[in-house]
């Protein structure tokens, strides 16, 4: 295991994993800027996935991406306290 900074998007490696909301829309961040590269074939692949529960992932191919495949998962949202 390596860490290194660098455009996620731009990785040529087996997967990426992506910050994903639970509908596996398009979001802001990492996972827009995931979105925006991997062409408008991501937003269809995760709309027909549907729904990722918090804690579980789904995976689709890379499309536009050097990554032949991203692992949208699904984490805790913290509201304080």
């Amino acid at each position: 295991m390596s860490a290194r900074i660098v455009d996620i998007t731009t990785l040529n490696t087996d997967a990426i994993v992506n910050a994903a909301n639970e509908s596996l829309a398009p979001g802001g961040g990492v996972c827009g800027a995931i979105h925006r590269a991997a062409g408008p074939e991501m937003a269809r692949a995760c709309a027909a996935v549907g729904w990722c529960p918090t804690g579980e992932a789904r995976l689709t191919p890379g499309f536009r991406l050097p990554a032949p495949f991203v692992i949208h998962a699904v984490g805790p949202v913290w509201h304080g306290g």
